[in-house]
C-alpha cells in the first residue's frame, strides 16, 4: 500500500508537470505571435514616419523656388545665412538687461523638419511681471526674427515687496 501511493504520487507529479510545460508552450507561443504582429506594425509605422520626413524635407528646400525676387531679398536681409548661437546668447542677454530681468538658463536645439531652418531656444529668465512683458516684448522685435513658440509664467518669491515672476520660454531662430 505504501508502494502504491508512492506510484500515485509520483504519477499525478508527473502529470502536473507535464500540464504545467503545455499550458506555458501555448502561453509563450501566444506571446511569441503578439510580437511579431507588434513587430510589424512597428515597422509600417517606421515606413510611414520616413515617408513624412522626406515630404517634410522635400518641401523645406523648396520654399524659396515659390519665393519672388522681391520676397528673397527681404527674406535674406531679415534672417541670417547661419545659427549665429553667440550673437543669440548676446541679443537676449542684453534685452534682459534693458528689461530688468535675470538670466537663468538657455539650451539650443535644432529643428530639422521645418519649412525654413529653425533653432529652438528654451530659457529661464525671472523679474517683475511688468519687466517680464517688456522683455518679451523687446525679443519679439529683434531684428533676428525671434519668435516667441511657447510661454510659461508661474510665480517666485518676493523681494522687497516687489514680486518676482519666473518665465520659461521656448524662442524660435531662424536661419538660410
Amino acid at each position: 500500500m505504501i508502494q502504491e501511493r508512492k506510484i500515485h504520487s509520483g504519477l499525478v507529479g508527473t502529470l502536473l508537470l507535464l500540464s504545467a510545460l503545455i499550458v506555458f508552450s501555448f502561453h509563450t507561443r501566444t506571446a511569441q505571435q503578439n510580437a511579431k504582429v507588434i513587430e510589424s506594425q512597428i515597422a509600417a509605422l517606421q515606413a510611414e514616419l520616413q515617408g513624412v520626413e522626406t515630404t517634410a524635407t522635400g518641401t523645406s528646400t523648396g520654399i524659396t523656388e515659390t519665393l519672388s525676387e522681391v520676397e528673397k531679398n527681404e527674406l535674406s536681409r531679415a534672417i541670417p545665412p547661419t545659427i549665429g548661437q553667440d550673437q543669440i546668447i548676446n541679443d537676449l542677454y542684453k534685452a534682459a538687461k534693458a528689461a530688468d530681468v535675470s538670466f537663468n538658463a538657455l539650451n539650443f536645439n535644432l529643428e530639422s523638419n521645418a519649412a525654413l531652418p529653425t533653432v529652438n531656444i528654451t530659457g529661464g529668465f525671472q523679474g517683475a511681471s511688468g519687466n517680464i512683458l517688456r522683455f518679451l516684448k523687446m525679443v519679439e522685435s529683434n531684428p533676428r526674427k525671434l519668435l516667441v513658440k511657447d510661454a510659461g509664467v508661474s510665480k517666485s518669491e518676493s523681494v522687497g515687496g516687489l514680486e518676482l515672476v519666473n518665465l520659461n520660454v521656448t524662442l524660435q531662430a531662424f536661419y538660410r
